[in-house]
């Protein structure tokens, strides 16, 4: 009688399972805004942006050369609705892009360098809206880019952060520039002032990213098939909080990196310049301040 009250409840417990977990799921990737970035990644046409091209949007953002939306009006309209997918994707609470870091460095991340193009695509965009009159729609398209290059770093390691800095520093020009050469309205003042305030003060998770980073040669890391040995791991657990700590007091940056030049030769190469990531997380958010500023 007891097996038979055991069997009927595994029953109807396997048989609600079914319709529960599926709802719950259904919630939870509707609300996911890397999905929507994935289908923009898919939409954009034409989008390689050449060497060449890279360096002329720099110095466009630099303010030493004109934007040409004869040149890039073309290009622009082919990815348009790319971008306004993206856009959209913005709205969403959360963006989760799913990332296995037990392949360790094997990890994929193509998901950044297809960001990283449709970013550059809206600095585009943006220019392309506010050249043609469209303020409303220049402001609209910069919220949206800074909204969606932050989520790029987002659940990832150091690469997916530097180039969302990148990505953000390039938006964040670009709001100096509305504001310099156009009377922005207090409508779209204010949501270009919302997009950066909801950046907070520095950006980007630079501790998270950081930890993640270092915490992949503990995985199944390929570069290390017979793991990282005795002497590196015990290295690598006094870099890595270490590292971390540099990030809220540069003053220790010197005592961390006696500590990486002490480590043995295969986990110092694999180690990130701890310098490089300080000023880039200092620039930042220094940039964020600055264009705080500059929308009161």
């Amino acid at each position: 009688m007891k097996t038979l009250r055991v069997i009927i409840f595994l029953v109807l417990v396997i048989g609600v399972l079914p319709v529960a977990v599926p709802a719950q799921q259904k919630m939870k990737l509707g609300e996911n805004a890397a999905l929507r970035y994935w289908s923009a990644f898919a939409q954009m046409q034409d989008s390689a942006i050449t060497d060449d091209q890279a360096r002329e949007l720099k110095l466009i953002l630099d303010g030493t050369a004109p934007y040409s939306d004869l040149k890039y009006k073309e290009l622009v309209e082919k990815n348009r609705p790319a971008l306004e997918t993206m856009a959209r994707g913005t709205s969403m609470p959360t963006c989760d892009w799913g990332l296995d870091y037990q392949l360790g460095s094997a990890t994929p991340v193509e998901y950044v360098r297809k960001a990283l193009t449709l970013g550059r695509l809206n600095v585009l965009y943006v220019l392309h809206r506010a050249i043609n009159g469209d303020k409303d729609g220049a402001a609209r398209a910069l919220a949206a880019g800074m909204r969606f290059s932050h989520d790029v770093a987002n659940g990832g390691t150091l690469f997916a952060s530097v180039v969302a800095k990148q990505m953000l520093a390039n938006h964040l020009r670009l709001v100096a520039d509305l504001t310099h050469f156009e009377a922005l309205s207090p409508a779209q003042r204010s949501m270009l002032q919302q997009a950066v305030a909801q950046l907070g003060t520095e950006g980007l998770d630079w501790r998270a990213n950081v930890k993640r980073e270092l915490d992949i040669p503990r995985n199944q890391d390929p570069r290390f098939p017979h793991g990282l040995g005795p002497e590196a791991t015990a290295a690598l657990a006094r870099i890595a909080p270490a590292y971390v700590g540099v990030l809220d007091k540069p003053a220790t940056l010197t005592e961390l990196q006696q500590m990486i030049a002490g480590a043995p030769p295969s986990l110092r190469e694999i180690i990130p310049n701890p310098k490089s990531v300080v000023d880039a997380k200092q620039e930042l958010t220094d940039k964020i301040q600055q264009t705080r500023s500059l929308l009161q």
